[in-house]
């Protein structure tokens, strides 16, 4: 079906000119952003698909972006290569996306392999923040970058997710529900995501004037690890946690396991928040109480800092974007009981 599309079929579509279609899908010329908006609305309505070959024999380019991930098994990162593809496709650039693993060899491999493959830049997720400069194969790398939520030494863009602040904000609210014991479950610390985490559960509990206890903190090795075993072990606490905010979907899935084997019900027993898109856990019941991720904000702002780099419009030096987080209230939530 793709094929039978045209720039013409896109604008009809969209009700504007193919001009103005082209010069979204190209990145290059004003157009409004509705304008934008309802072209690239319309490129996936359509099933548009540029001609890539006949584009790169005559330019010389490859229109490719390499997208590296941990493990596209997480769900919020195909959600987010989605995303970001939409953008990218619209302005007439394929991605190649590949999982890392959180290997260091295969994110070198891979990046010498995107830069002999003449690729015009990377999107990436670093599995490591302290590699020397001068060891660290993404400061290295020749190609436009744009990093998502790494704190890396490196020339070039990056977008952050405000970790700390949504964190802090969960814990705020389950404090005003009466809550001091929170259980906190989380990515490494090793990686920004989980140390921007620890910050914001700590700064809530000092702002209620609790004290953290390290018996209800558990930041795992990656945030599609299991949580089952350590849920198990703070529920057998002397004082179990009456609240848990589980920050990735297999953690939560892993602590609810533990939850129901020892016969406490949500909310009654036990309030929960997890992490996640709006979508992610739409058939929970209780409906959950979620920090959502604003994940076509953050997508635009990659597919916007890469884009600006390609088409040699983005001024020098480094540039970052702070992507915020919402708390959105389900019915998983309510106050500690009693006693």
């Amino acid at each position: 079906m793709s094929e039978s599309v045209s720039v013409r079929d896109v604008a009809a579509a969209a009700q504007v000119s193919i001009a103005s279609v082209s010069r979204v899908l190209n990145n290059s010329g004003y157009v409004s952003a509705d304008v934008r908006q309802r072209v690239e609305r319309a490129v996936v309505a359509t099933g548009y698909q540029p001609n890539f070959n006949a584009k790169h024999l005559r330019s010389g380019r490859s229109k490719a972006v390499g997208f590296m991930v941990s493990n596209m098994a997480n769900p919020f990162l195909s959600a987010f290569f989605a995303a970001v593809e939409v953008r990218m496709q619209a302005a007439g650039f394929s991605l190649l996306v590949a999982s890392t693993y959180d290997q260091p060899n295969r994110e070198a491999e891979l990046l010498t392999l995107f830069e002999n493959r003449r690729l015009e830049g990377v999107i990436a997720f670093p599995s490591l923040e302290d590699v020397p400069r001068e060891r660290n194969p993404f400061a290295r790398c020749k190609l436009p970058m744009v990093v998502i939520d790494r704190q890396i030494d490196f020339d070039g863009d990056v977008v952050y997710q405000d970790h700390r602040k949504g964190v802090g904000q969960a814990v705020d609210y389950l404090v005003s529900l009466g809550h001091r014991r929170i259980a906190l479950f989380g990515p490494s610390v090793a990686i920004r995501p989980g140390r921007e985490k620890l910050l914001g559960y700590r700064d809530g509990l000092a702002r209620g004037g609790i004290a953290s206890d390290d018996a209800l903190v558990c930041m795992r090795t990656s945030a599609v690890d299991s949580a089952e075993t350590p849920m198990a072990q703070m529920l057998a606490l002397p004082s179990p946690p009456t609240a848990v905010i589980a920050l990735g979907t297999r953690l939560l899935s892993g602590a609810l396991r533990s939850v129901r084997a020892t016969g406490r019900r949500i909310p009654e027993d036990l309030s929960v928040i997890g992490i996640g898109t709006e979508d992610a856990f739409a058939l929970m019941h209780p409906t959950l109480t979620t920090l959502r991720f604003d994940i076509d904000r953050a997508a635009e702002a990659a597919a916007h800092l890469m884009l600006d780099r390609l088409q040699g419009k983005a001024a020098a030096g480094a540039r970052m974007v702070n992507v915020g987080m919402d708390l959105v209230l389900g019915a998983s939530c309510v106050r500690a009981p009693a006693g």
